[in-house]
């Protein structure tokens, strides 16, 4: 089975994201707040980050 780097990237960022909220807030609503915002920012930074890096060789 190969998984294609944009859903592992999501898979990865998800499960992250996840762990992050769970240990790092207190409240069910800020947990979910909290790891919404941290899979906002994986997905955004790696996709600049992809975008900026494409044209090198």
């Amino acid at each position: 089975m190969v998984v294609a780097h944009f859903p592992a990237m999501l898979l990865f960022s998800f499960l992250v994201s996840v762990v992050f909220g769970v240990l790092a807030k207190n409240t069910p609503r800020e947990r979910i707040i909290y790891g919404a915002w941290v899979f906002a920012a994986f997905v955004g930074v790696a996709l600049v980050l992809g975008w900026i890096m494409y044209p090198v060789p």
